[in-house]
């Protein structure tokens, strides 16, 4: 349980650092705006629940594609191809910002650290003047 709220802690740390960067906020309010068009879409068209468009197009955004749910329709058929080609970036851009920040406040973190000395640092005599 501990790990699960350490990891979590980091995420959100992570999370804040990442939208610090414009570019970071700029694909995810792309990401969310194209989830809502999509799930939008999808109750319209395909006749689904709001619950399984929104499914549907997060599971197909990032790649899992259970079978479970298919588009019918050939308007939804074109597009899935097209909204397919968009999400897959989008959540890909969204997990290399997250993972860049997630490594960058490590590094910090390692800069503020003590350096610990070497075995062989250890054993050497003090310079003296």
């Amino acid at each position: 349980m501990l790990g699960l709220l350490l990891m979590a802690r980091r995420f959100v740390a992570a999370l804040r650092t990442a939208w610090a960067d414009h570019a970071f906020r700029g694909v995810t309010v792309s990401l969310v705006v194209l989830l809502i068009s999509s799930t939008v879409f999808y109750t319209l068209t395909e006749g689904w629940s709001v619950l399984d468009s929104l499914y549907f197009s997060v599971i197909t955004g990032l790649t899992i594609g259970y079978g479970d749910l298919a588009p019918g329709e050939p308007l939804s058929k074109i597009f899935t191809m097209l909204y397919a080609l968009l999400a897959v970036g989008l959540f890909v851009a969204l997990g290399t910002g997250l993972a860049r920040a997630y490594i960058a406040n490590g590094q910090t973190k390692r800069r503020h650290l003590p350096r610990r000395k070497h075995k062989h640092e250890r054993d050497q005599p003090p310079d003296s003047p």
